[in-house]
């Protein structure tokens, strides 16, 4: 049977130089020119999937959101609806498909990462990328933030467009947002209106220690999103599956039979059919075999290590409905091959996965069974060249041998004899299964002799030399292929470049047509818009060709109603108004066939000019450096000012002739930051930076806005010899002692390898690394240019190294030629600098708020705020102080509050994305928000005879600022601190003693103790001694007089009593009986006093 498959292979490698031309003794089907490939639409975003709906209409997604319908009877393209997606990495808008019951339900399924979430997940995913381990004093619920789902959902159709307002949410697959990779997302139904849905494993290749093997890493603290064991190895998860389902009439869902897991059983999700699979991409569900095909990439690695596991291989599988399947990832890879169970903390091996027998997961994060099933190999895989696989599986990698690996799993081919379409394919594919090759370039056709195969045939299937030879679009990067109702192939390329609408993007019928072909026209305009009317636009058809000789029709229709306006190959049409016109031309053969192209004009807006000041196209880095840049935006009708947070940029990891988007931001300048942990696609990955810029301008004269972009790539600063971007008359050969495992030989006289594009910005020196002995040029944009730098490498065993200055390279971004003398063989380049990478700190400063001290003496008497504030030329990536002299920093990326009493020596800084660390600022904040403590002793709350003194003692503690001051009064009066107070020397009644206390920073603290001061007969016969004794009272008349007094008051006599004292106060009136007068005034007081009381 192998010998059959080996045979095909041969017979296809063996074809005539000339593939369009017939081949005696070959199906006619297998004649390439009996097919033509016709372009139905460019206008197609960053292309997904398609859709083909029954009256041949096309359904096309971008992964922005946008759903676009593709009328190939008119050429005419609309969005037609946006779904709003969370769109990070490869999430965002994925499936598009159609009902089987569509002609009577119009249900159209739709599978997204949706923008806003429901509950338990969080309504919305942070910005960027989550981080590959826990911050500092985060704990595992750190990671809750970045979970969400996708999901699938169907929506009815109503004739020109989805109904939003329909949406059935199916089901939900729940995902780590924030990373990279592998979403998966096709689906389909079998003939008991089974719903298939097939789901990726979403984890990145580059997970830190992974080298291009399984990513298990489930080290502690790393995010789980870095261990696929979580997801594809796992029985109760729904990542890394083919799902099968049924859904009800109400977007419910029940469980089928028959699937991997019977309903109920523990630690296992019913819904999975298959497990195991990495990003099923594309499958096929097709109902008249029974079969359940896809096709699944695989990881990078590109040799085997005997520490850890198989070389990096992709698969293609088919099985039958009836027998559900585990494929084996991430514990084994093609044949069964095992991976090591390695330890990613320790990084050291432990047992082998056994994938014949049931692997364990032993994944810190597994929530499923402790084994999974036995796995089941693959029914055909390959590496990345004909020695990596079966010799009769070769033409795999050798039908348009180019690096990488991308397989797209196709659908199986039914022959009608009753279509009526003239257009179908032949009987000869009747039961084929068909297959795309994204990185490679190629559709192919696999037999299959049974429901689980084995896959006896493969065969090229019209080969990107005879759509050359035929003038045909070539096939570029398939993303989808489907047959449509009239049994031709439909065809969605992604083209060329990355994250955008490429070039060579579009959407694409290939017909069996064995005679006439249809022209393939091509339109061009001087001009597609302006900023005012009118408008003159000169178009022209003169880029159209035909297979076939004869006259061909030119017909213009300049503002797309249909109604064709003029003839020729050339036309010229002005637009009066303002407005958005699709301009059509049909170019049409003298049997009849045409071909459509279509191009806008906008009358009232003209698209921006994005440009990328920094860094150039090109540029060098280290993986982990991040990457200043500046974007400037020119728009005649908005101006140069553009508004920069609708500067959109996305950036993504090249690898080969694909790329992964990794982080999206917005912004006109900033930094972008490379993954550290890129290399870990494995050492003998292609991998690169790859950047996208978008702008989308304010619209004008009421049309929409239009967008435009720019693209950038970063090299990284080891440059393999063998991954040059063109390569001439040398040769790629292994080498296990290369650092990439591979080099460059035969790189004689006359051939060259040349790197594209290339800026030398930042590069001071490269350093080469070959063997032999001869001489290399660098030379500039051309292989015979004049040497800017010769490399001489000198003879002897093994790679020798050799640093060459570039003191005189060329300036801006280029084409980097190598030439050779002859006689070397070369491993690869490094180039020595900084290159493009960030290596200017931030200029930093604090402010402090309230900006003035609110106390005395440069003392705050409250809490006191910081902000750090900084400025880059790339991106701020934290702000951080120390109160500790830098000791330890902390988070000052918001406003820093400072309440601690005393002075505070605060250090700042700041560090952008590029880990530079700017100078460090000072600031001094000094704060006593506590008043003084005040002690008072010698006087106590209570009533005194006013004979009597008091000696108020008081003091002050302040143990922040210091204390300033302690004053007492009482009244008007101040009182020192210790010295004894006569009584007598204040007013009769109530008094207070207030203590204040007053600190260096303006606190202060009061305090009062409020005494009475009274008299009697005992306190004035008392003072009057005190009196006499002092000299002041100069008669003992006073003395008999009060003594009268107080006898007649103690036998109750009062008006007695008050006689005598008021005789008393006479004497104490007379100046020569009482010389002071205060004195005089004490006494006459106290006797008023006195009578007042005996007055009552």
């Amino acid at each position: 049977m192998l010998g059959g498959v080996l045979a095909a292979a041969a017979l296809v490698a063996a074809a005539p130089a000339g593939p369009a031309a017939a081949h005696p003794g070959h199906d006619p089907a297998t004649e390439w020119t009996s097919y033509e490939k016709i372009t139905l639409s460019k206008s197609v975003g960053e292309p997904i999937d398609l859709a083909v709906l029954p009256d041949r209409r096309v359904l096309h997604t971008a992964r922005s959101g946008d759903i676009r319908l593709t009328d190939p009877a008119t050429g005419i393209t609309k969005v037609i609806n946006t779904v709003p997606v969370y769109n990070n990495s490869e999430d965002g808008l994925q499936t598009i498909a159609i009902d089987p019951g569509f002609a009577e339900n119009k249900w159209v399924y739709v599978y997204y990462a949706p923008k806003t979430m429901t509950a338990p997940y969080p309504p919305s995913t942070p910005t960027g990328s989550a981080p590959n381990s826990l911050p500092a004093g985060a704990d595992a619920s750190y990671w809750d933030q970045w979970k969400g789902y996708n999901q699938l959902s169907r929506f009815k159709w109503t004739g020109d467009k989805l109904d939003m307002s329909t949406e059935q949410v199916i089901i939900k697959v729940e995902t780590q947002r924030g990373q990279c990779c592998h979403v998966a997302g096709d689906l389909d139904w079998d003939d008991d209106g089974n719903l298939y849905l097939a789901t990726g494993d979403n984890t990145p290749a580059s997970a830190p220690g992974a080298n291009g093997m399984a990513p298990n890493n489930d080290a502690p603290g790393m995010n789980p999103g870095l261990d696929t064991r979580r997801g594809s190895g796992n029985t109760n998860d729904l990542r890394g599956k083919i799902l099968r389902i049924k859904v009800a009439d109400d977007g419910s869902y029940t469980v089928p039979e028959g699937n991997l897991f019977a309903a109920g059983t523990a630690k296992t999700r019913p819904e999975i059919f298959v497990m195991g699979v990495r990003n099923p991409f594309r499958m096929d569900v097709d109902p008249e075999s029974g079969t359940v095909s896809w096709a699944d990439y695989g990881p990078d690695a590109g040799a085997p290590d005997p520490a850890r596991g198989p070389m990096g291989y992709v698969e293609w599988n088919v099985t039958p409905i009836s027998r559900p399947m585990n494929s084996g990832w991430p514990y084994c890879t093609g044949n069964n091959f095992n991976y090591n169970d390695w330890d990613f903390a320790a990084v050291g091996p432990r047992e082998w996965f056994d994938c014949a027998a049931g692997a364990k997961n032993t994944s810190r994060w597994n929530t499923g069974l402790a084994q999974v099933p036995p796995a089941t190999p693959a029914d055909l895989y390959y590496g990345d060249n004909n020695t990596h696989q079966p010799a009769e599986w070769a033409g795999l990698t050798d039908f348009d041998p180019q690096t990488g690996q991308g397989p797209m799993g196709g659908p199986v081919y039914h022959y009608d004899a009753d279509n009526p379409s003239t257009t179908k394919f032949p009987e000869y594919w009747d039961g084929k299964f068909f297959f795309a090759e994204f990185s490679q370039d190629y559709l192919a056709a696999f037999t299959v002799t049974g429901d689980d195969g084995p896959v006896t045939n493969i065969e090229h299937f019209l080969p990107n030399s005879a759509l050359r030879q035929m003038a045909m679009p070539i096939t570029d990067s398939p993303m989808d292929i489907e047959f449509g109702p009239d049994g031709s192939l439909y065809v969605l390329d992604y083209g060329n470049g990355f994250f955008r609408e490429n070039r060579e993007a579009g959407l694409y019928r290939i017909d069996y047509s064995p005679g006439d072909k249809s022209p393939q026209a091509k339109i061009t305009a001087d001009r597609t818009s302006s900023s005012t009317a009118p408008l003159t636009v000169a178009f022209s058809g003169a880029g159209s060709t035909d297979t076939e000789p004869g006259e061909l029709k030119y017909e213009w229709d300049f503002d797309g109603d249909g109604a064709f306006d003029a003839e020729g190959v050339t036309a010229t049409h002005t637009y009066d108004e303002l407005g958005q016109y699709v301009a059509r031309l049909r170019v049409t053969d003298a049997q009849g066939k045409f071909g459509l192209a279509t191009v806008e004009i906008t009358v009232g807006n003209t698209a921006p000019k994005v440009t990328l000041t920094i860094p150039g196209d090109g540029g060098f880095i280290d993986w982990g450096n991040a990457v200043p840049f500046k974007v400037e935006v020119t728009d005649a009708e908005d101006g140069n000012t553009p508004v920069c947070s609708r500067v959109q940029w996305t950036f993504g990891l090249g690898h080969d002739t694909h790329a992964h988007p990794l982080t999206l931001g917005t912004g006109c300048t900033g930094a972008w930051v490379t993954p550290a942990d890129a290399p870990e696609h494995g050492v003998t990955e292609n991998i690169f930076g790859v950047v996208v810029v978008s702008y989308r301008d304010n619209g004008a004269n009421g049309i929409p806005g239009a967008s435009s972009d720019t693209t950038l790539i970063l090299n990284p600063k080891v440059m393999q010899a063998e991954h040059a971007d063109v390569l001439q008359g040398v040769t790629r050969t292994q080498d296990e002692t290369a650092s990439a495992l591979g080099k460059i030989t035969s790189f004689d006289a006359g051939d060259f390898i040349a790197y594209d594009p290339v800026n030398l910005a930042g590069i001071t020196a490269v350093r080469t690394q070959a063997t032999g002995a001869g001489t290399l040029s660098l030379r500039w944009n051309s292989a015979t240019a004049e040497p800017f730098a010769t490399v001489t490498v000198p003879a002897g065993a093994g790679w020798q190294t050799v640093t060459t200055p570039l003191t005189g390279a060329p300036a801006g971004s280029g084409k980097l030629f190598v030439t050779s003398t002859g006689g070397v063989d070369v491993d690869a380049f490094t180039f020595v600098g900084d290159g493009v990478a960030d290596k200017t700190p931030p200029t930093v400063t604090a402010a402090l708020n309230p900006a003035q001290p609110t106390g005395e003496n440069g003392w705050y008497t409250g809490n006191v705020s910081m902000t750090v504030t900084a400025t880059d030329n790339g991106t701020v990536a934290s702000r951080q102080y120390s109160v500790n002299g830098g000791t330890t920093w902390s988070n000052a990326n918001n406003a820093v509050t400072f309440s601690t009493e005393g002075t505070t020596e605060v250090l700042y800084r700041a560090t952008d994305s590029g880990g530079n660390v700017s100078a460090i600022g000072k600031l001094t904040v000094r704060i006593d928000k506590t008043a003084p403590a005040v002690t008072v002793s010698g006087v106590e709350s209570r009533s005194y005879g006013d004979s009597a003194s008091i000696t108020p003692v008081f003091s002050a503690t302040e143990a922040t600022s210091g204390p300033a001051d302690v004053t007492a009064t009482i009244g008007d009066r101040t009182v020192v601190s210790g010295a004894a107070l006569p009584l007598w020397t204040l007013p009769l009644g109530e008094h207070t003693l207030t203590v204040t206390a007053r600190d260096k920073a303006g606190n202060s603290t009061k305090k009062t103790v409020t005494f009475q001061v009274t008299t009697s007969f005992d306190d004035l016969g008392a003072l009057l001694e005190s009196f006499k004794a002092a000299g002041t009272v100069r008669t003992g008349a006073l003395d008999g007089q009060l003594a009268e007094a107080r006898v007649q008051a103690d036998q109750g006599q009062k008006a007695k009593a008050v006689k005598k004292l008021e005789q008393f106060i006479t004497f104490a009136k007379d100046k020569k009986k009482v010389t002071d007068p205060a004195v005089r005034d004490v006494l006459v007081r106290d006797a008023e006093a006195l009578i007042a009381g005996l007055r009552g």
